[in-house]
């Protein structure tokens, strides 16, 4: 739910509530309001929280209620809940301290200004908007906006990536055709200085950093906040906000880019994980190389500079059935492991190699001509062709592969449709060569 991350930033009453208002998660300062410890409140009705006997909360608490929902109790005082949904059934709220101190359970409440109530309603709606994020770019473009918005700021960069090495996922970078070519780079510098940086002005930049003032200026830059994204020590990467207008920053600005951070982080270690596990899901058991679904994925991801052509390798194992018949599947098995090692000598890291099926595999490049992709294939067999240590000289292994070559837009169900009918061209002709096909 990321309460705990909220309530960093909002030191005012915040609740997870059920479909039926009930009590279901609550911060610190709820408790204080409510003078109850969290064991007593989980399960306890909102309406009694709230000193009311009964209790309507408008559809509002299904959507984004920024404008708050007051709420009358029996004693005369009001709450004015502003809330928003976190799934069908469940809500996250937050009560406003906009009414008479006395009627708090407490005693203790103090007003906030409109600016700490819309920040809160931003992380509030933040928190779940990342939540419902599926992948990495999704998660930059909104944490983009939610950041530009909640300061107001002209633009936002979202720097991603491994550590050191960062790269621009969303927004707009206004320091990009200005950034020296010998600095580090900007998310890279906030990563490494592991805090949020403020900057209000070029002279600020130019004491933090020599030349830094300079950059601004050229590229109509003000001011800057920038704050890095990371999780348990691990650096994920960096949020910039960039100012066409001198900016000071008030009390709030840290806490608020820390929470936002944060927030943002966790769901991006959510979605790492779990591309890491769909990605493990589609790798072969027997020979670790990716299986068909992974190597088109993989394909489709490659880069190809225009002048290249795409090419598919259609390997099949001459000799296979007989070392599985005479030998056993265990054996069988390792002989699929080497041809696989030999296959990643022969291939460039860049290319897409995979076990396409049984003792089927598969590889898609790109090529400048058509003689590259039959070279290449040369290549490939000649290195399966070479002995297996484990195997009698009788069981010997080789490979029928089919090659076939198109413009890098060529469908590629119709690429490896070819090179698999140009594999059993190859293997009726006697196996142990490589046949082209061009699209």
């Amino acid at each position: 739910m990321m309460l705990d991350e909220i309530a960093r930033f909002a030191p005012f009453p915040i609740a997870v509530i059920s479909q039926a208002h009930v009590i279901e998660e609550v911060n610190d300062p709820f408790m204080n309001w409510a003078a109850r410890p969290r064991e007593e409140l989980i399960g306890l009705p909102l309406a009694g929280i709230l000193g009311t006997s009964d209790i309507v909360l408008p559809a509002a608490l299904t959507g984004d209620n920024r404008d708050g929902i007051p709420i009358a109790g029996d004693d005369g005082g009001a709450v004015v809940i502003r809330a928003t949904r976190i799934s069908g059934a469940r809500s996250i709220i937050a009560l406003d301290p906009a009414w008479d101190a006395d009627r708090s359970p407490a005693g203790q409440t103090r007003a906030l200004g409109q600016r700490e109530r819309d920040r809160l309603q931003l992380l509030l709606s933040a928190s779940v908007a990342f939540a419902n994020t599926r992948i990495e770019t999704e998660l930059g473009e909104l944490l983009s906006e939610t950041a530009r918005r909640a300061f107001n700021a002209s633009a936002c960069s979202v720097h991603t990536g491994e550590a050191g090495n960062y790269t621009l996922v969303a927004g707009d970078n206004l320091l990009e055709k200005v950034w020296p070519e010998a600095a580090p780079q900007r998310g890279r510098m906030t990563v490494e200085i592991g805090q949020v940086v403020l900057i209000e002005s070029p002279e600020q930049a130019d004491r933090s950093l020599p030349g830094l003032g300079d950059t601004l200026r050229r590229a109509g830059v003000c001011s800057t906040l920038a704050a890095p994204i990371t999780d348990s020590g691990d650096a994920l990467g960096a949020f910039v906000l960039y100012f066409d207008q001198p900016r000071t920053f008030d009390a709030q600005a840290v806490p608020l880019a820390e929470a936002l951070a944060q927030l943002a982080a966790q769901v991006f270690v959510r979605l790492r994980l779990e591309a890491r596990l769909r990605r493990a899901a589609m790798l072969d058991e027997v020979t670790g190389l990716p299986n068909r679904r992974l190597f088109e994925e993989n394909f489709h991801q490659a880069q190809a500079l225009p002048t290249e052509q795409a090419a598919v390798l259609f390997l099949d194992l001459d000799g296979f059935k007989d070392v599985n018949d005479t030998l056993g599947h265990a054996m069988g098995d390792t002989v699929l492991q080497q041809v696989a090692e030999r296959l990643r000598t022969v291939f460039r890291q860049e290319d897409s190699i995979a076990r396409y099926g049984g003792d089927e595999f598969i590889a898609a490049f790109h090529v400048s001509e058509p003689s590259d992709a039959v070279e290449l294939a040369d290549r490939a067999r000649a290195a399966i062709a070479e002995p297996f240590a484990q195997l009698p000289r009788e069981l010997a292994i080789t490979a029928s592969v089919g090659v076939s070559v198109a413009p890098v837009d060529y469908p590629i169900d119709r690429l490896i449709r070819l090179a698999d009918q140009a594999m059993y061209t190859a293997k009726n002709q006697g196996g142990d060569q490589a046949v082209i096909r061009l699209a």
